[in-house]
């Protein structure tokens, strides 16, 4: 094997860890800023949350982090770690499980609490554009958790 086809190797194998960090630190991040929100929507449901444009720029900027790291790995970044281990195989997978958990709960208090006590006089253009990014970051944070549960079969037994 040449050195250019072992520095790729190399590169790659540095890489994942990398990727992976950046979309967990963009999942905690996501979670760090959006909690005052979360208890906000919880306290006073179908009161619309004032415009926050630093927010909104923080919460789109995390997502577009998260998406381009998901994606460079899923597309060009092999899984390096190939081994058995129960315990990291099940670790693992039950913080990719355990990781989603804050969307669902966002989610189901979005949904069926705080958009059913909307008042007709909410700013329908702000509701959309926080609708379409708070789409765009579950979906991140779903990704993010299948990275992690990937990891995690990664290190699953193998069956003979």
């Amino acid at each position: 094997m040449d050195t250019a086809e072992q520095r790729q190797r190399t590169a790659k194998k540095l890489a994942y860890p990398l990727l992976l960090a950046i979309q967990v630190f963009g999942m905690i991040v996501f979670v760090w800023q959006e909690l005052p929100e979360f208890e906000q929507m919880l306290l006073n449901p179908g009161e619309q949350l004032p415009k926050d444009i630093y927010s909104d720029l923080i919460i789109f900027g995390v997502f577009c982090m998260m998406q381009i790291s998901f994606w460079c790995r899923v597309l060009y970044v092999p899984i390096p770690l190939r081994r058995s281990n129960s315990f990291l195989n099940l670790f693992f997978l039950f913080l990719g499980r355990l990781s989603f958990i804050f969307g669902g709960s966002l989610f189901a208090v979005v949904v069926f609490r705080h958009l059913p006590k909307l008042g007709r006089g909410a700013d329908v253009l702000l509701a959309t554009e926080r609708g379409m990014i708070f789409v765009g970051c579950l979906f991140a944070l779903f990704c993010t958790s299948l990275e992690v549960e990937r990891l995690g079969q990664a290190f699953e037994a193998k069956k003979t």
